[in-house]
């Protein structure tokens, strides 16, 4: 049923690691200066969901039984999923109430700056761990219904896609802002408000509930000791 990166392993590829891991934390270090120029208080940083949300993809995949060496391509692929915020001015993240409609699609213009970074930087180079990470940087705000970012349906979204999309949103639902009042942003309680006010329509559930299952048994270990784990 699905696709998933196998055909390449980043951590002996030469490309992977002379080229593209440093360019990964390069970025990395550029979008935690970025989140240094937005106000004090804010409290979705965006350096710090990139690493959260790449360890719970690399997570889901172990717990799938993909293998370390899809779980870790995909680790790194997600990792620089958000790197185009930067180009983005920085007053329009860390505002009080919920971004309308315009706001939000100007936002979601991140996905297509950060896929033209990678572009123009590596313009030369074929290699499948490009694509992969231009896939998810580009697609990861779509819905399997058409309705995110791009319109595309979810027959045309990889399998890397669907997965980060899910583990994207559910970060996002993890991090407390002021117009979220008092949602409930507990691990059980994001898993349910996306299982059952999204659904299908917006995820692939089959995928969904692999994610869940990995952290419900994360909640049985004990292992969320953190707010936004």
């Amino acid at each position: 049923m699905y696709k998933w990166p196998d055909n390449f392993d980043f951590e002996t590829d030469e490309i992977c690691q002379d080229v593209f891991k440093p360019f990964i934390l390069s970025e990395l270090d550029k979008l935690e200066l970025y989140d240094r120029q937005r106000p004090s208080g804010h409290t979705y940083i965006f350096h710090e969901h990139a690493q959260r949300v790449a360890t719970n993809v690399r997570r889901t995949c172990v717990s799938m039984g993909l293998g370390d060496t899809v779980a870790q391509n995909m680790y790194w692929a997600v990792m620089p999923h958000d790197i185009g915020k930067r180009r983005l001015p920085v007053e329009i993240w860390d505002q009080e109430e919920k971004p309308d409609g315009e706001m939000k699609a100007y936002r979601r213009t991140h996905t297509q700056l950060g896929a033209m970074i990678v572009r123009d930087r590596f313009e030369g180079i074929k290699h499948p761990f490009k694509d992969l990470m231009v896939d998810i940087m580009l697609h990861h705000h779509e819905n399997m219904d058409g309705s995110g970012t791009h319109g595309l349906k979810g027959e045309l979204l990889s399998a890397p896609v669907r997965l980060a999309s899910i583990i994207e949103a559910y970060d996002g639902y993890r991090i407390w802002r002021p117009h979220f009042a008092d949602r409930d942003i507990t691990p059980s309680g994001v898993l349910e408000r996306m299982r059952e006010e999204k659904g299908e329509q917006i995820y692939d559930m089959a995928l969904f509930e692999a994610f869940a299952k990995m952290k419900e048994a994360d909640y049985k270990k004990g292992r969320i000791l953190q707010r936004n784990a």
